[in-house]
């Protein structure tokens, strides 16, 4: 009977420690997974801390704020009163439900081409507390009086009468000179102009009359620059007149200079002279360009010529009208500035390009991007776009606006900075989370040492068991031995 009971409660035993075993192994299969469920949370936290969200700065980034709808849409300072546009894939103007009413008012189903004018005074002076309708109403009379002006001047700009002008080689543009003491300008020769007492004079006698000459063929800016380059070569060449100075020697002696010394005269080689002052001349700024042969040519007129006799008629009376259209824009523009103050004018600009934007693109409501969290994602997404605006002027003086949304996530404006909020709330999962993983863990270890625990001492009494088995085993062979 005792071998009996002992065989009993040894394989009680065997069966315990098999089934402890198999606790302590599924047991360490859970404490597995939430080694697995613990780095999944570490990474869900490190992708937070390098996440990123748009700010809006107007100092590369030194300062910023959160990026929002309003920064964009609204006049602040942050936008420097200046609108951005939200816009969608298709460029439509994204609004929310300040705006909401009024893009009904031009478009009542959003599509693109609808009409700001004619509901234009309504929303301004809905929107500008400061401004009255009647304020508006003669605003756009004195804008439509200088658009008219505008015009009236841009188009007698188109029909100024042309200066009748002729290019030519220098030859024929010098041969307007005709002839100067005895010399055909554009056949050249050599003037003597004197000794050391009369030569500064008689060089200075050739340029004055060269200068008078020439100066009917040229216009008053042409002729300031011919006049500048006739002085320079006097005083250039009228130095060495008289003077004993080696320089001067070398000079006078030089076969390619102008001005020579042969015994006690002096004379002037008029060809190369007049290559000098041309040289000057074109360095001045004088009229002169270079023809498809590579030739330099001179503009000069004909002021005895019918034909520029009958454009001076013309440009008169061209000028008369010009200057009056002039004087009538210079009002117009006076009294445009004056029915606004500069923050009033500022304002209307503002939502002028809002609203033009909404009727020339059209819009789309949706009340979500009043949501900074959600203003950011589209962006990023490149679901949404910031588009700017830009006004010019059209060929008849009328405002026209250009928009233009490649900037998208990359403007000057915005920048990427690591998302501080997500970060603080990933911080707080984390340790929300580990907490709880490290108390699982802390259960399942106290529970497999509990269990390791009972094993050793199992495997203690299994130890004690078989030995009284063996010893009764061996001492009953032993009795029948």
């Amino acid at each position: 009977m005792g071998m009996a009971a002992s065989q009993v409660r040894l394989l009680q035993l065997t069966g315990r420690k098999n089934d402890i075993g198999r606790q302590l192994q599924s047991l360490s299969a859970e404490k597995m997974s939430l080694t697995r469920e613990m780095k999944g949370v570490t990474k869900d936290y490190q992708n937070a801390l390098s996440s990123k969200v748009f700010k809006w700065t107007t100092n590369s980034g030194a300062n910023y704020v959160d990026l929002s709808y309003n920064t964009l849409m609204k006049p602040n300072s942050a936008n420097n009163n200046t609108p951005y546009l939200l816009t969608n894939t298709n460029g439509a103007v994204m609004i929310e439900s300040t705006y909401k009413k009024y893009a009904e008012m031009i478009s009542p189903n959003g599509a693109s081409g609808g009409d700001y004018e004619s509901v234009r005074t309504e929303i301004l002076a809905s929107l500008c507390p400061n401004i009255t309708e009647e304020e508006i109403e003669k605003a756009n009379e004195a804008s439509e009086a200088l658009e008219n002006a505008t015009i009236k001047l841009n188009d007698l700009k188109e029909i100024e009468p042309q200066e009748p002008v002729n290019y030519s080689n220098a030859n024929t543009f010098l041969a307007n000179a005709g002839t100067i003491s005895g010399i055909n300008i554009s056949q050249g020769g050599t003037l003597n102009i004197g000794d050391s007492t009369t030569a500064a004079s008689g060089l200075s006698s050739f340029i004055n009359e060269l200068k008078t000459k020439m100066a009917n063929v040229l216009s008053e800016k042409d002729k300031t620059a011919f006049n500048s380059a006739c002085d320079n070569f006097y005083n250039d060449y009228s130095a060495h007149i008289g003077s004993s100075s080696e320089s001067s020697k070398n000079l006078l002696e030089n076969e390619s200079s102008p001005l020579r010394l042969n015994e006690s005269n002096y004379t002037l080689n008029v060809s190369m002279a007049l290559e000098n002052i041309l040289g000057q001349y074109e360095s001045a700024g004088g009229d002169a360009e270079q023809n498809s042969y590579g030739t330099m040519t001179y503009a000069w007129r004909d002021k005895d010529s019918t034909e520029y006799t009958t454009w001076q008629t013309e440009y008169e009376t061209w000028q008369s009208e010009y200057n009056a259209a002039q004087e009538e824009y210079k009002t117009a523009l006076d009294n445009n500035n004056q029915v606004f103050t500069a923050a009033n004018s500022s304002e209307i600009a503002f939502y002028d390009r809002i609203f033009n934007a909404i009727a020339e693109n059209g819009w789309e409501y949706n009340n979500q991007i009043s949501d900074n969290d959600y203003l950011n994602q589209m962006l990023q997404n490149n679901q949404y776009f910031i588009t700017t605006v830009n006004t010019g002027t059209d060929e008849d003086g009328k405002t026209i606006y250009e928009y233009d949304s490649s900037i998208a996530s990359n403007f000057d404006y915005l920048i990427s900075v690591n998302d501080s909020d997500a970060a603080n709330e990933a911080l707080a999962e984390y340790e929300y989370q580990k907490s709880i993983i490290n108390e699982k863990e802390s259960r399942i270890d106290t529970r497999m040492q509990d269990l390791e625990t009972e094993q050793s001492a199992i495997n203690e009494m299994i130890k004690g068991i078989e030995s009284v088995r063996n010893d009764n085993v061996e001492r009953t062979f032993s009795i029948f031995s």
